[in-house]
């Protein structure tokens, strides 16, 4: 129940938005406040679970310990490469081979947990899309996005909030279970 009491907290601050004339900028007029809150806890969710998925069915220290067997070796080329030391070079063309190898494991061992959660979790997106309204304007830009050309504010439907949400808690979600592999 806290978190209805919060919700309902947010909304009663929304009506005051929308009413007080002291305040001198938009904040929130006509955004569902909750609709919001309930994606940004899908994306949560959804990376708690993806990485949840991949903590249990990788393994990291093997990833890791490749992918810095991979980077020594590009560095190792690109030395050789700046240098123009021919014979270390063709060695390291011969051993390039097995990176493109590691690489191809490192892919298939990433991919495992996205294959086993992704129609789940495309269920949900679709639950929670279904439930919010695709359309629903959930967020304003408060500067202009110039790829676009488009002034503020920016209304940022369901798909765009979803996709901030979700960039924006996967590094941290990533760090937090120690699935960075630098």
């Amino acid at each position: 129940m806290p978190f209805a009491e919060f919700l309902s907290g947010l909304v009663s601050l929304a009506t005051t938005c929308q009413t007080s004339t002291a305040v001198p900028f938009n904040c929130g007029i006509g955004i569902p406040l909750q609709n919001t809150f309930l994606v940004i806890c899908e994306a949560i969710g959804v990376n708690l679970l993806y990485a949840f998925g991949r903590r249990r069915f990788t393994n990291v220290e093997k990833m890791r310990r490749y992918n810095a067997e991979m980077k020594a070796f590009r560095s190792e080329m690109s030395e050789a490469t700046k240098s123009g030391d021919k014979t270390k070079v063709e060695k390291l063309k011969k051993k390039q081979q097995q990176m493109q190898k590691m690489q191809a494991e490192i892919s298939m061992d990433q991919m495992k947990p996205t294959l086993m959660f992704m129609i789940p979790l495309f269920g949900v997106y679709y639950l929670v899309r279904i439930f919010v309204g695709i359309n629903t304007v959930l967020a304003f830009a408060p500067f202009p996005i110039q790829l676009f050309n488009i002034g503020p504010p920016l209304d940022i439907n369901f798909f765009w909030w979803y996709f901030i949400c979700s960039f924006t808690f996967s590094g941290i979600v990533s760090r937090l279970f120690g699935l960075t592999l630098d």
